[in-house]
């Protein structure tokens, strides 16, 4: 039987995940991404470096951080989708 998710831990991932989508839009600015191979290519490639991270067994935070990336990315994605920026 899987362990069961908490409300705190998943409140605590949207609040974390939220604030590391602003961080990177502040970073990069709210540019959408040109196309879905775009999207598709920042999305694999966050998910390599979080391959990376478990294979070097990095500490459980530094995966969490990566994972967020992830989600970031995605997130990021859609919303260039609905903003209708992307070409193609």
């Amino acid at each position: 039987m899987r362990t069961e998710l908490t409300v705190a831990a998943i409140e605590s991932s949207i609040e974390e995940c939220t604030k590391k989508l602003f961080w990177r839009l502040k970073q990069k600015g709210r540019g959408c991404f040109a196309s879905n191979h775009e999207i598709f290519g920042v999305i694999v490639q966050e998910t390599s470096e979080y391959e990376t991270a478990i294979h070097e067994r990095v500490p459980d935070d530094e995966k969490i951080q990566e994972l967020y990336d992830i989600a970031v990315a995605a997130l990021i994605g859609a919303a260039s989708i609905k903003s209708h920026g992307t070409d193609w």
